[in-house]
């Protein structure tokens, strides 16, 4: 989801803002899909675009999307914004961590099947707010782990903004 430049003048980090939505849109579609068709295998689908978007941006399915096809027919244009991509990887990473481990129940834990739709209506939930309010629980997770020396430096001084719809 995160979009990484440098500003080449004040070397702060920045992220296309439509291509975090962009992304957000598309969790929040496959979970919603997944629960109400019941679709098990669309959770392990969404596991792994989210997990291959946190390991690796530049290859992440929604980017390539994204990149390939929403901005060539002008569905979407880039909105560059100062900010640190790293909270957004870890909370892209939080919630394919829950995918997954929705992924494992529902296939591989009969008497679990509620707690891993539970888990998929959670990230489902997350990412709507963020995609509507525009608040990153992820990334406000990852902004006061900085804050208490349990997560890697915050590299961006600004810390935790609130952006709003």
């Amino acid at each position: 989801m995160a979009a990484e430049t440098l500003s080449p003048s004040a070397g702060a980090p920045r992220v296309d803002a439509h291509l975090l939505k962009f992304s957000q849109g598309w969790v929040v579609g496959l979970t919603a899909l997944a629960f109400v068709l019941q679709l098990r295998w669309l959770v392990v689908v969404a596991a792994l675009c989210l997990l291959i978007s946190a390991a690796a941006p530049t290859i992440g399915p929604f980017r390539l999307l994204y990149r390939y096809v929403a901005l060539p027919i002008r569905l979407l244009r880039p909105r560059i914004v100062e900010d640190d991509p790293a909270p957004h990887r870890f909370a892209q990473a939080v919630g394919a961590t829950f995918l997954v481990a929705a992924s494992l129940l529902l296939t591989l834990v009969p008497g679990a099947v509620a707690v891993g739709w539970a888990l998929d209506l959670i990230v489902f939930a997350l990412a709507l707010v963020n995609l509507t309010v525009g608040f990153c629980a992820g990334c406000f997770v990852y902004y006061q782990l900085g804050r208490f020396g349990l997560a890697p430096h915050v590299r961006y001084a600004g810390g935790f903004h609130w952006r709003g719809a």
